[in-house]
């Protein structure tokens, strides 16, 4: 599997990154005026001592008990950084772009200047590295230390599954094992404080400090939220446990939390056909616009075609050994582009054409624009330097799943597994197999578990919040399709609905959602129930505007 494909396993996504552009001054109220580029500079205090950090930021490292009902369990750190509005004072609205695993540091850093186009100028933007993510503590790494030898044996070990052969479902229900049995070893007793309940308190007493410093009381404190895939969990898991503490909460390509918590990550699939049935009416009804399209007949045409590079290459994977390409020779399965699949129903305005530029080429055996993307086939400079990230949110994002779960699921035996990577392919023909491996049969033999004070024991009708949350969905979401489940489960929540394909509200450009998402922040001013909302461009047919931005970034329509 490509080492991107094998990225779109590990991720129930975020937004898409953008070129940050300093926006405002320097906030007031920092401990000195030297601006730190690590967090390793920033100090740790127990009350948000902020310092400039990353040139046009302000950063925090918060000491947060383990556990808020057992404070004998010791403390660990929690990474914040802080974007300030211009004009003060501001309310905080706290940001998570994904995960679990996701850091919202480093996507603050590349990134505030998209979050202002979506939430408003006027407000200080606020994210956060959760428990176990990156900057923050308790360690998720199972490989601590040694990142080129943990991205090695993640690349080898998760990968898609065939659902008709036994010999790979055996080998990667073996290798879940391996993996639970590994990190229980190399992991210590802190691993089970990093889990998504525990987080959820830590957004409460990061809101009950701000409200400190104003010198109120922490009681009164309310939190304002932004949350995108896997953040949504965090929020309707915050809305659940403090429903009274909410202020606003948008979230935005809802997960369903309650599939979630239970181990399963089924409820993730229901439209993930959906959304590649539209890449087939989407090609064909821009004709020559979409390179796949080769004067097909109808979106069933082009629909019969594409299955039938998959199953080309399901008989026989794709050699590539040409080096002017490749630095040595490789072969491209079923499984590595059904992975670039998902990655394409993400956003499909920007990918769609890319998708059917490889589909296009992969139908005659060519595979350049595949090994261009994936970066397949290419050395590192050495054999000795493999220039692997300090952080990889691979490994973070299976524990703090697993904790979450906390042992719901029944995947002890293979018969179970196979069982369970059936319903995925019943759910997803085209993705099943991908997701299969991303989610819990991973944690079948970790023995890395919350204390019983940070159990979520599930959510309950009716629960009423001090306002009303706002939750935003894409008319086909390949991952997060849930927005309707969740609402149900609080009154006078609404949903909004964006009339595009892919992964979160920034998947396409809709001037009618960020006018929505701003009244509600500003005023309070909630949709009509079933508003939906139209966007400015469709696949393949984007306007002038979006492919002046589209060719700057060397994206061929």
């Amino acid at each position: 599997m490509s080492r991107h494909a094998f990225s779109v396993l590990f991720s129930l996504g975020s937004l898409s990154l953008a070129a940050a552009t300093p926006l405002f001054p320097r906030q007031n109220n920092v401990t000195n005026t030297t601006t730190v580029q690590t967090f390793a500079e920033v100090p740790v205090s127990a009350n948000l001592t902020w310092t400039p950090c990353f040139d046009d930021f302000t950063c925090a490292n918060l000491e947060v008990p383990l556990d808020y009902a057992d404070l004998s369990a010791g403390t660990t750190v929690v990474a914040f950084i802080k974007k300030d509005a211009r004009t003060q004072p501001a309310k905080d609205i706290l940001f998570n772009p994904g995960g679990p695993g996701g850091s919202g540091i480093s996507f603050m850093i590349a990134a505030s200047s998209q979050l202002n186009q979506i939430l408003g100028s006027q407000y200080n933007l606020v994210s956060f590295d959760p428990r176990g993510v990156n900057n923050s503590g308790p360690n998720l790494d199972c490989f601590e230390g040694k990142p080129a030898l943990r991205d090695f044996y993640d690349t080898q070990t998760f990968q898609s599954v065939d659902a008709n052969s036994t010999t790979s479902l055996s080998e990667q229900f073996s290798k879940a094992d391996g993996f639970g049995k590994w990190c229980t070893r190399t992991l210590n007793d802190t691993a089970g404080y990093a889990n998504t309940p525990a987080v959820a308190t830590d957004m409460l007493h990061f809101a009950e400090l701000r409200k400190e410093a104003e010198g109120k009381p922490a009681d009164e404190a309310k939190l304002y939220y932004y949350g995108v895939s896997y953040g949504t969990i965090l929020g309707s898991t915050f809305a659940s446990l403090y429903p009274d503490r909410v202020g606003r909460l948008i979230l935005d390509g809802v997960a369903d939390a309650e599939d979630y918590y239970a181990g399963l990550w089924k409820s993730n699939l229901h439209q993930t056909d959906d959304a590649i049935n539209s890449f087939f009416e989407f090609c064909y009804n821009a004709g020559s616009d979409c390179i796949f399209h080769q004067s097909a007949s109808s979106p069933a045409d082009i629909e019969r075609r594409f299955n039938a590079v998959l199953e080309s290459l399901s008989e026989t994977p794709l050699s590539v050994s040409d080096p002017e390409i490749v630095d040595y020779p490789v072969i491209v399965t079923a499984g590595d582009v059904r992975g670039w699949i998902l990655w394409a129903m993400y956003g499909a305005i920007e990918r769609f054409p890319i998708l059917a530029r490889i589909m296009a080429e992969l139908e005659v055996g060519n595979a350049t624009t595949y090994i261009t993307l994936s970066q397949e086939g290419k050395a590192p400079e050495s054999e000795c330097n493999f220039d692997a990230p300090l952080y990889s949110s691979n490994q973070p994002k299976l524990l703090i799943s697993c904790n979450d779960a906390n042992g719901r699921y029944n995947m002890s035996t293979v018969e179970a597994w196979k069982k369970h990577v059936d319903e995925l392919v019943d759910l997803s023909f085209y993705i099943g197999e991908v997701w299969a491996p991303s989610n819990s049969v991973n944690c079948r033999s970790l023995e890395v578990k919350p204390p019983k004070s940070q159990v979520f024991n599930g959510f309950k009708n009716g629960t009423k919040t001090s306002f009303p949350i706002l939750f935003v969905e894409n008319k086909f979401d390949p991952v997060t399709p849930s927005a309707k489940k969740m609402s149900s489960f609080f009154p006078g929540s609404v949903v909004l609905t964006q009339n595009a394909v892919g992964h979160g509200l920034s998947a396409a450009e809709s001037n009618c959602i960020i006018g929505y998402v701003q009244q509600y922040l500003g005023n309070g001013t909630l949709p009509k129930e079933n508003t939906v909302c139209e966007v400015k461009d469709v696949p393949f047919l984007a306007s002038e505007e979006r492919r002046a931005f589209l060719a700057k970034r060397s994206v061929k329509l």
